[in-house]
């Protein structure tokens, strides 16, 4: 299970920075109704993640940031979210995934992959 490592807050937006692990199960905290961005360490195996999202605020935005190592990577995207499947980032890029928290699960509306 990854820990959060950080919990901080920049600029009127709650970031976590999480360690990686293969299964991730962060739980997820923002101060007020601040947007929250989780930064992942670099990514070098698979991995899913399983958010615990009790702590958050109905409609409050959520932002993934991700990086991989020199090989392609898979995230799953498991408990506590609503999502259309895997994310899978080639070797040395970055990613960038979206969601809103609708008071039950974190609706992930856009993902974007570094080219």
């Amino acid at each position: 299970m990854a820990a959060v490592t950080t919990s901080t807050r920049y600029q009127g937006v709650s970031v976590q920075l999480v360690a990686y692990a293969a299964t991730s199960t962060p739980t997820l905290v923002a101060n007020e109704n601040n947007p929250l961005v989780v930064s992942y360490a670099q990514l070098t195996g698979a991995m899913t993640i399983n958010a615990v999202v009790t702590k958050l605020k109905q409609f409050q935005p959520v932002t993934f940031l991700f990086s991989t190592d020199g090989t392609q990577r898979i995230v799953t995207l498991g408990t506590g979210f609503i999502s259309s499947g895997t994310v899978t980032i080639a070797a040395n890029k970055n990613a960038v995934v979206d969601g809103i928290f609708d008071g039950t699960s974190i609706r992930i509306s856009s993902r974007e992959i570094e080219s």
